[in-house]
């Protein structure tokens, strides 16, 4: 959340020039600020991401065998049609903190009833653990058959798992589970 960076490849010398056209009339380098806070929260990225991983397969694991839950889609997790793959593409099994699950219930029920240490806003998530209700929040402006369509489920439930202790957010969600 600190800034954005990153690489561009140009597959042709001719798209590569287009490119340096464009960079020189607006210029690509970020501030000073923003390039040494971004090299700090490098250093601790590594710790970061295992926290993440670890807590989120612990966390899609507990939500598979809750009776709240109808589906659970997490590439760590053995029902995931695509795991062979995941674990020869993600370094060391770490499959991420981002999952998502179907609520049996009402999903607006279950955002009220959440509490902290989860979040509840409509971002992806840095160290903090986020939770959102797809359909009644990031794509509440599509129409249900448009958003169906795409897989958003009217219990979609995203969640960006930080690197809280993974004990506390299960504790969190069962409760908020729960009580819908």
């Amino acid at each position: 959340n600190i800034g954005t960076g990153g690489a561009l490849v140009a597959k042709t010398p001719e798209l590569y020039e287009r490119i340096k056209l464009i960079q020189n009339m607006h210029g690509n380098i970020m501030s000073p600020l923003t390039a040494y806070m971004m090299l700090q929260t490098m250093k601790t990225m590594g710790l970061r991401i295992r926290q993440q991983s670890s807590s989120a397969m612990k966390i899609a694991t507990f939500l598979e065998s809750h009776p709240k839950v109808s589906k659970v889609v997490y590439p760590g997790l053995a029902s995931h049609p695509q795991k062979e793959l995941a674990d020869r593409q993600h370094r060391d099994g770490l499959h991420g903190g981002m999952l998502w699950f179907d609520v049996k219930g009402d999903p607006i029920k279950l955002m009220d009833g959440i509490k902290r240490p989860w979040t509840l806003c409509e971002n992806l998530g840095a160290a903090e653990s986020i939770i959102t209700a797809c359909a009644v929040m990031t794509h509440a402006n599509m129409l249900r058959e448009d958003r169906l369509k795409v897989g958003i489920t009217d219990g979609f439930i995203r969640v960006s798992v930080g690197i809280e202790d993974p004990e506390d957010l299960i504790r969190g969600l069962d409760d908020a589970l729960n009580s819908i």
